[in-house]
């Protein structure tokens, strides 16, 4: 078998300086993907990073320039391959880095591209060189909008729970699951209502005004919900921090004092729950004075 580095960073705009949610911004700044990435010499073998920022256009100027970056302190020789969104997101979709020294791709589909469908988007399908075996690495994005479109977009990777095909997801889910350990506390808290929105379970009528329960639905469709110390149900997947046992949050503090938690990280179908190697599933913690996102990276690695 052969360990694979994995690693998922919402990495603010991709490293646009000064950017926001309405497209302005200035040029790259890889200094900080450098850095964070390649903290003790640990370059995965495959990166995602969660927000490519404009990272296809002007020829790809931003996904080759931070790949150059990368080579050029010290890092792997990574191949891009750009990633896409539902709905007309915008220009943030994720990006996923490849070292093809150690990870050989076999299909990866473009929209607007023979064979391609919804089921397909992001959906790395890769092999160790020199061996037959494909397993899958695929990402996305959880939907701000709140948890029923999430739900809908997790319903979508249901063929991907096929153990036929071992398979990690990473994103950023923007949700949890369920569970005491993972669940939002601070939902009655928000004094901004459009703040919450998004985060909660919606019902009509009383139940609008609370008391608020966290929207899990999307992460429980796939990995099952909490009940009684263990998870029911679910199509077959499993949350990788739950199999490490590391309930660490992945995003930082914000203005608002909203609660941190775990929304970052992968999911594995049954091939590979036991394939995680032993003690690497890490929350990489960044510089407080300078942490650069509002995202931890996520790292694991799989015996694959």
């Amino acid at each position: 078998m052969t360990a694979i580095d994995v690693c998922y960073w919402n990495y603010a705009h991709g490293g646009r300086t000064h950017a926001n949610d309405v497209g302005e911004g200035g040029n790259y700044n890889f200094e900080p993907l450098c850095r964070v990435i390649g903290e003790d010499d640990r370059w995965p073998h495959i990166l995602i990073l969660g927000e490519a920022d404009r990272y296809d256009w002007d020829g790809g100027a931003g996904k080759w320039g931070a790949a150059a970056a990368m080579r050029a302190a010290g890092g792997r020789p990574y191949t891009p391959l750009m990633c896409h969104l539902p709905r007309d997101w915008g220009d943030f979709a994720p990006a996923i880095f490849v070292d093809l020294q150690a990870v050989e791709v076999w299909r990866f589909r473009q929209p607007h591209q023979p064979g391609y469908a919804a089921r397909r988007r992001n959906v790395l399908e890769a092999r160790i060189p020199g061996r037959a075996d494909v397993w899958r690495v695929v990402t996305g994005h959880g939907d701000l909008s709140g948890g029923l479109q999430r739900l809908l977009d997790a319903q979508e990777l249901r063929p991907l729970a096929n153990p036929e095909f071992p398979c990690v997801i990473g994103m950023d889910w923007n949700s949890t699951p369920s569970g005491p350990q993972w669940e939002h506390r601070d939902l009655d808290q928000y004094d901004i209502a459009w703040r919450r929105a998004n985060r909660i379970l919606w019902q009509h009528g009383q139940a609008q005004t609370g008391p608020f329960r966290p929207d899990t639905r999307a992460l429980d469709y796939l990995c099952g919900y909490w009940n009684n110390g263990r998870r029911d149900g679910g199509i077959g997947f499993h949350w990788v921090a739950e199999l490490a046992g590391d309930t660490t949050p992945t995003n930082l503090p914000t203005a608002t004092g909203r609660q941190q938690a775990t929304i970052d990280g992968f999911i594995v179908n049954e091939p590979w729950r036991d394939a995680i190697v032993p003690g690497s599933y890490l929350v990489q913690q960044l510089d407080p004075q300078h942490p650069e996102s509002d995202h931890c990276p996520v790292r694991v690695t799989i015996d694959v």
